[in-house]
């Protein structure tokens, strides 16, 4: 009889829901804070990309151009 790996994603699985049910007691956002939260997960979203196309934005230079500001000529 061949012997087969057991793979442990009960622990994994029970993490999930575990977490799952903390999020659910959590308070909802205000609209602002969503609104903020939305903002910073577009920022994080576009640095990470432009890392993928080997670009050197950093964070602060997304978040300026995003928000209309102007970049220092480094």
């Amino acid at each position: 009889m061949k012997k087969q790996k057991v793979i442990k994603t009960k622990n994994q699985l029970t993490t999930l829901v575990d977490l799952q049910l903390k999020v659910r007691e959590l308070p909802p956002l205000s609209s602002v804070e969503k609104a903020k939260l939305d903002q910073a997960l577009a920022i994080d979203q576009l640095y990470y990309s432009s890392k993928v196309e080997g670009t050197t934005l950093t964070t602060e230079m997304i978040d300026k151009a995003i928000h209309g500001k102007k970049l220092s000529a480094a």
